[in-house]
Formats: C-alpha cells, structure tokens, sequence
C-alpha cells in the first residue's frame, strides 16, 4: 500500500531524525512512503489563536497538497486532530467542506496507522533498554489513543514503565506555556520529577511537542535524558541496537 507522508513544523525544525524513523518503519512494513512537496504549517497555531482566516487559508492548501487519495499519515497528534477539525473552517455548502470531511477520514497519526497493519503484528522488534512513556493529553480523543503503549510493549526486551500519572499534561500545550508561562512550568517540573524517579534510559512519546518540551526541561535540570517519538525507538528496535541517541 502507499501512505503520504506529514511531516508537523516542529520535526521538520527541531527533530527531523523523528521523521526518519517514521520512513524507515513505513517501509519495514511494507508502505510505500510519499512526501508531497510544498508543506507548510497545519494551521493549529492560527485556530488556537482564533485566527480562522488564517487557520482557513492553511486548511485549503492543506486539502490541496494532499489531494491524492491515499492516507496521510502524522508523527503528532495534535497536527492530526487539527486535521480532524478541518470541516468546521467550512460551510457546509462550501466546496472545501466535503474535501475536508473525506481527508479527515483518512489522516492518522502514526502509531493508529500501523497499529492496524498485518505486518505490525509480525514486526520483530527488539531493544534491551528503561523508557519511561508519556501519554500525551494530544492523543485523548483520537482514534487508537492507546496505539503507541501497545506498540512500545510489543518490543522485545524494552521494560515499559510509567510515570505516577502518566496522562497529565506536561505543560507545553502550544500557545497554553506562552500565556500562562508560571502554570506551564510547574506542570513539566511536576512530570520530569515523576519520570528521574523511575530512572529510565530515555522518555518516549508519540507528541513532538512534548518531547521538547520534557527534554528541554531535563536538560535544564542539568539531567538530560533523550526524547525520542515512538517511531525512534521502534527504528532502533527493528536494527536491534541501541543507537547513540541525539
């Protein structure tokens, strides 16, 4: 099968080794990875900003960099569920509406996707390490929300543990650490304490934006730990080793 591939701004920038990861599984798997040139942001930012010109204007050429009928497929899932809300930019008699209901069908965010290949099942991955999974508040809402524990406890030899709760937010929720800077803090602080309490090798998430914003708090602390997305890991798990993690 093929899947077009949607790569968030905060990969592209900050973390494209995510983005890899996520081509090297699809293709493990057996999909055929397209990635439709021209990509610009989702529109989240605008929308949470209540900018719905903007928001509208991205949409729309979102709706035609992915025209093409094969699923899209998202390392966020907050990119995913801002794809999800597409339909409401529209009027209903509007022409984009309907062309926003049908993509909205067939975007996912990565760990749902392959949660539901055949091949999935047979995968083989194997990584001897401690991480401790985030479940980010991004994913609530979504279908296959529980995809990425499964998959991470699907590897052979990974110990799976989970901070005290593991489903809080950490703090970042987009444009939520700018304007409210003191409750954001205290929020990753809370998070990164519960996870140096496990002692993990590294901390895994399926949301980009949560992974910086708990690793670029643990490096402040002065205890760094990598951040790796989901697919990272089930890359390393696929090679069977531990790579020297960035």
């Amino acid at each position: 099968m093929r899947a077009q591939l949607f790569i968030p701004c905060l990969v592209e920038d900050c973390q494209p080794e995510t983005a890899e990861a996520v081509v090297e599984v699809l293709e493990h798997l057996d999909v055929e990875v397209r990635h439709p040139s021209g990509q610009t942001c989702c529109g989240q930012l605008a929308y949470k900003t209540g900018d719905l010109k903007n928001a509208r204007r991205l949409a729309a050429r979102y709706l035609e960099i992915f025209a093409a009928p094969d699923p899209v497929v998202c390392p966020s899932g907050s990119c995913v569920k801002m794809v999800h809300n597409y339909p409401g930019l529209f009027n209903p008699d509007e022409p984009e509406h309907k062309r926003a209901v049908e993509l909205a069908a067939r975007t996912f965010e990565f760990c749902d996707f392959i949660s539901g290949l055949p091949a999935t099942q047979r995968m083989g991955a194997h990584l001897r390490a401690r991480a401790c999974y985030h479940g980010s508040c991004q994913l609530q809402g979504l279908p296959g929300q529980d995809a990425p524990r499964e998959l991470l406890r699907g590897v052979r030899g990974l110990d799976l543990v989970e901070a005290e709760r593991p489903d809080r937010c950490c703090g970042f929720g987009g444009v939520f650490s700018l304007q409210f800077t003191s409750v954001s803090e205290a929020l990753v602080e809370d998070k990164c304490r519960e996870i140096l309490a496990l002692e993990p090798d590294f901390v895994v998430a399926a949301e980009p934006s949560c992974l910086m914003n708990i690793g670029g708090h643990l490096a402040r602390l002065g205890k760094p730990l990598p951040a790796l997305h989901v697919a990272q890991v089930l890359a390393a798990g696929l090679r069977k080793e531990t790579p020297p993690w960035k």
